[in-house]
């Protein structure tokens, strides 16, 4: 019996999640870039800082894309996953 959703595989835990839990990644023109209808080769990561910590730190996201692009900066990604705001400060809205 299939499941209701399509599932993916993280690269940075390596759970089978849900597509719509994980956040896509293709290589494109030789550069990373989030893309859930992009074309190509490309692979799935949990929306989850620890996640993105551990696939960067093992190099797991150039690995899956087979040398189609290099692994971005931990801050871009977490800024693709809504986990930090553009402009740094961390997307909280709190001043001190």
């Amino acid at each position: 019996m299939r499941p209701a959703a399509p599932q993916r595989r993280c690269v940075g835990c390596r759970k089978v999640r849900p597509q719509w839990e994980l956040l896509r990644l293709a290589a494109e023109g030789g550069k990373v870039a989030p893309g859930a209808g992009k074309p190509g080769r490309g692979c799935w990561l949990c929306r989850d800082e620890a996640c993105a910590r551990s696939a960067l730190k093992t190099g797991q996201i150039p690995r899956a894309l087979k040398g189609g692009g290099a692994a971005p900066e931990l801050g871009r990604l977490l800024e693709w996953m809504g986990l930090r705001s553009l402009d740094g400060d961390g997307g909280s809205g709190l001043k001190s």
